[in-house]
């Protein structure tokens, strides 16, 4: 009897080895997904990755004379958000790192602790702040992802340390005979 329960204590105990290694191992992939500065080549390929798992919504972010391309994640808050475009705000400058603007209207969120937040980010604070972030940093608090500019360097270059009028809107396709999107 001692011989069985010490085989099935064996057989459990490896088990939850098995189990502990391949968490530890994908929170490792995880954590260095999230922490490494995303290079275009490195977002283009999460953006990859994330557009075969999410439906995206695509965005041009206008501030000045320079448009950039965003993807939205299609959410309730995004549905929501989408509903008010085009939106044309002036956004104050926070932290060195940020720009912000809240909105008219509360949106529903579905907020998380992002820990690592990449420049060209775009996010939701509490239930009506818009932000746009600049530079990557890690952060404590909490936003709902609404999705990212897709050439975080340039936008970096463009949005400077001051207050600025942006413009957001649905990208508009251009439709062939076919009815097929361009």
């Amino acid at each position: 009897m001692k011989k069985v329960i010490s085989i099935l204590c064996l057989i459990m105990f490896c088990f939850s080895l098995t189990a502990c290694d391949n968490s530890e191992t994908n929170e490792n992939k995880q954590t260095s997904q999230h922490e490494a500065p995303r290079s275009n080549s490195t977002q283009q390929t999460d953006n990859v990755a994330a557009s075969k798992t999410l439906t995206m919504i695509d965005l041009i972010i206008t501030v000045g004379n320079k448009a950039f391309s965003a993807k939205l994640y299609d959410n309730q808050t995004m549905q929501a958000l989408v509903k008010q475009f085009p939106l044309t705000v002036d956004m104050s400058e926070l932290n060195g790192n940020e720009k912000y603007y809240y909105l008219s209207k509360t949106l529903p969120t579905a907020s998380e602790q992002p820990g690592k937040i990449h420049a060209g980010d775009i996010m939701l604070y509490g239930d009506g702040c818009l932000v746009v972030f600049y530079e990557t940093f890690s952060s404590s608090y909490n936003y709902t992802r609404l999705g990212y500019i897709e050439d975080a360097v340039s936008f970096v270059q463009v949005v400077g340390d001051g207050n600025i009028k942006v413009t957001f809107d649905l990208a508009k396709h251009e439709k062939t005979q076919g009815g097929q999107r361009k």
